[in-house]
């Protein structure tokens, strides 16, 4: 068996202790189906499989017995049942748990990437962007970078999981029919970091909601050069401008500012907006832009409201 692993190497490969290996083996009968010529367990790919599937359903709240019972018989092509919705949270981040969010926290916590992207699609395509990001990603980026703080480690988990999370976002796609006509033409919305600011998962999000809404927008990214957003906003004349600060920093009030002058008197009007923590009230800032955009839901009805009136229905895939 060329490509059989180790008890150890499997352990690894899957993120569990060789010890619940053991265990799921001799009470579930969820184990190696070879063995090597001296008789040691070996795991072949398809034992890995197997096992990846029950570490998922462990994850996502199913009894360990029930899960073995689901996958011990090739049940990795067992069709999976749809997701239970994400109850919101009274308390934000910290509200309580669902199977859902413990899965994919398991998932990340195993460095299990390809399982963490799944959940995390399977939401944005049942529960549109909005939903999936304040009820799912921003709860486990909020309580994976808790736990860093709290710990000094996982470091690599809260990495691992902003890739994750960056990229079932990059491929959420756009209506599969032509939007209704665009009251704005074809003028964009432009999204831009602040020139210091390297935190751009949000204006991810928020360039996701309006591909899902059928919304034309450009992204210029983290650390956005004052000059380039300027630059930008001149070659574009976007129907918005909206700058993401996460924090506290005097270049991105100063881009804003710029920014402010750059499409003063513009025909048609070009509307600024700031989002994100970092912005803090300053006379000249606050006058200059049309608003402070404070979450997701709230930058997806300003900048596409009809969106608004389709938020329950999942999007044409």
């Amino acid at each position: 068996m060329p490509d059989a692993l180790t008890p150890g190497a499997a352990a690894r490969l899957l993120g569990v202790a060789p010890s619940t290996l053991r265990s799921w083996d001799r009470r579930y009968g969820v184990g190696p189906r070879g063995r090597s010529p001296g008789g040691h367990r070996r795991y072949t790919p398809d034992d890995v499989s197997r096992l990846r599937e029950l570490c998922r359903l462990v994850g996502e709240g199913m009894a360990p017995a029930d899960a073995a019972e689901r996958t011990r018989d090739g049940g990795v092509t067992t069709p999976r049942p749809p997701a239970p919705p994400l109850p919101r949270a009274a308390g934000g981040p910290t509200g309580r748990t669902t199977p859902t969010l413990q899965g994919v926290a398991h998932a990340a916590m195993r460095l299990d990437a390809a399982l963490v992207e799944e959940i995390l699609e399977d939401a944005l395509r049942s529960r549109g962007v909005v939903a999936a990001w304040e009820e799912l990603a921003m709860p486990l980026l909020y309580g994976m970078g808790r736990r860093w703080e709290a710990t000094l480690r996982y470091v690599e988990v809260e990495h691992l999981l902003s890739w994750c999370v960056s990229s079932a976002l990059r491929r959420v796609r756009g209506p599969a029919r032509a939007p209704a006509a665009e009251p704005y033409g074809d003028r964009p919305v432009l999204l831009a970091c602040g020139p210091h600011e390297m935190h751009s998962l949000p204006l991810e999000a928020l360039a996701a909601a309006l591909r899902e809404a059928g919304v034309s927008h450009r992204v210029l990214g983290a650390c956005t050069p004052l000059e380039a957003t300027v630059a930008a906003v001149r070659r574009l004349a976007p129907r918005a401008v909206v700058v993401w600060c996460h924090g506290a920093d005097r270049a991105g009030e100063t881009a804003v500012l710029a920014t402010a002058r750059a499409i003063s008197g513009s025909r048609p009007r070009t509307r600024l907006f700031t989002a994100g923590p970092g912005w803090r009230p300053v006379a000249g800032a606050e006058r200059a832009r049309d608003g402070h955009l404070t979450s997701l839901g709230d930058a997806v009805r300003v900048l596409a409201p009809r969106a608004e009136s389709s938020a329950a229905v999942a999007p044409d895939r």
